[in-house]
This record gives structure tokens, sequence and C-alpha cells, in this order.
């Protein structure tokens, strides 16, 4: 119903345009020495029209164009934060499935990409405390800043 109050809408503005058009007697001189042009009023509110959405059109392009490498920086930026993220939860994944040799190298990388610091170190130094690596367990926290008395629950034990 709604489409259909729409299309009766633009037919009824269409036929008044028509009608605006057809009975219409003004008309324009345009005079430049020694030039003198006469158009209806019609068709220079046409002219005037398209140059104006033209133009529009145009300073829209330009303002999209000066903005583009803006937006592919943040696509960029964006499209790196995923893949970070996908590296995580990888990383998550492989912990709970108990493959900690991989866990530690994902949540490693992950660390690297610079998503979720501390939730990766704490992933890693479990894993590698599990794997029995007490030496890279606390290089991972002190990436953190971070000691095993920090997560007591962790079930890590200097």
């Amino acid at each position: 119903m709604n489409v259909l109050l729409r299309v009766l809408a633009i037919l009824a503005m269409a036929v008044a345009l028509t009608m605006a058009i057809k009975y219409n007697t003004g008309y324009v001189v345009v005079v430049s020495p020694p030039y003198r042009a006469e158009f209806s009023l019609s068709l220079m509110i046409v002219i005037l029209l398209a140059i104006f959405f033209l133009a529009y059109g145009l300073l829209r392009l330009g303002a999209h164009t000066l903005n583009l490498p803006a937006e592919v920086h943040a696509f960029k930026q964006e499209r790196q934060r995923e893949k970070a993220r996908t590296t995580m939860r990888d990383g998550v994944e492989a912990f709970a499935a108990g493959h900690y040799a991989q866990a530690e190298k994902i949540a490693a990388s992950a660390m690297e990409q610079g998503e979720e610091q501390e939730i990766n170190a704490l992933i890693a130094a479990r894993c590698a405390h599990a794997l029995g690596a007490s030496d890279r367990r606390d290089a991972y926290l002190a990436q953190v800043d971070k000691t095993c008395a920090d997560y007591p629950d962790a079930g890590m034990t200097p």
C-alpha cells in the first residue's frame, strides 16, 4: 500500500510538472555583447537544475576522493584487528583442546599483533607452565608486567 501511494504521488508530481511547463509562457534573455540568447523559462529551470546536480555530484566525488586515504587506512586497520581476533580465537581453541605447544605459539603471535595483550600473555604463560617451561612462562608474564602471584587461580606456582 505504501509503495502504491508513493507511485501515485510521483505520477501526480510528473503530471503537475508537465502542465506547469506546457502552459508557462515566460522566457529568459541572456545577453553578452555581441551575442543574445533567448530561452524558455522551463528550459532555463531544467538547465539550472542540471548544473546544480552536476556540481553537487562533482563536489561529493571530490570529497569522497579526498577521504579515500583515510577510509583505506581504517579498512586496513580493521582487517588487521580481525586477523588478530581470529588468531586469538584459534589460540583459545587450541588451549581448550589441550594442545599447549600450538596454543602457546598462537597466543604469542596474537600478542605480537597487539590483540588483548594480557589475555594472550596469560594463555601463553599457562601453556608454557603446562609444558614445564617456567622461563618462557615468566617471560610472557613479564611482557605485561605481571607475575605468577598476580594470577592465583591460574594454577601457576612459581
